[in-house]
């Protein structure tokens, strides 16, 4: 499902996807369409990539960890705002929870094969916050486009 709308200078676009590594691909052009459908908002091929790589690594932490591999979703809304100039992305899952203030940054003296999704996240966008209650699991990430 693919909503949008147009609603004090604010662009959103919700989709709701499988929790499955094959929808991935979706992410970008969600955010692409976002970013083509503002012509005041300054961006280049370099935030749009930096944008996609950590909401891409964060649906991908849900669907590895969240999910562990049984079926989901994930809602996803993508929102333009315009003053302050900000991309912000909100996602959604009702898969297992985790410890966020727990997590630790990789040691990037020490080469390892896993561990650095939350860490590029966080190293990607201006805002990355984590909440889980009763309703499920949601992230906040902002992108200060100005």
């Amino acid at each position: 499902m693919i909503q949008n709308e147009l609603t004090n200078k604010v662009e959103t676009i919700r989709v709701e996807m499988p929790a499955a590594h094959a929808y991935l691909l979706m992410i970008g052009t969600c955010i692409s369409c976002v970013f083509n459908n503002s012509s005041s908002v300054p961006t280049s091929e370099g935030l749009t990539y930096n944008i996609e790589l950590a909401v891409h690594e964060a649906c991908t932490n849900i669907i590895e960890h969240a999910y562990s591999g049984l079926p989901g979703s994930i809602k996803l809304e993508f929102m333009l705002r315009e003053n302050p100039q900000q991309l912000v992305v909100n996602l959604f899952d009702n898969g297992r929870s985790f410890e966020y203030a727990a997590s630790r940054t990789p040691n990037l003296d020490e080469p390892q094969i896993r561990g650095y999704g939350l860490f590029i996240i966080k190293n990607l966008m201006d805002t990355v916050d984590y909440c889980s209650d009763a309703n499920g699991n949601s992230w906040h990430l902002v992108k200060n486009l100005a």
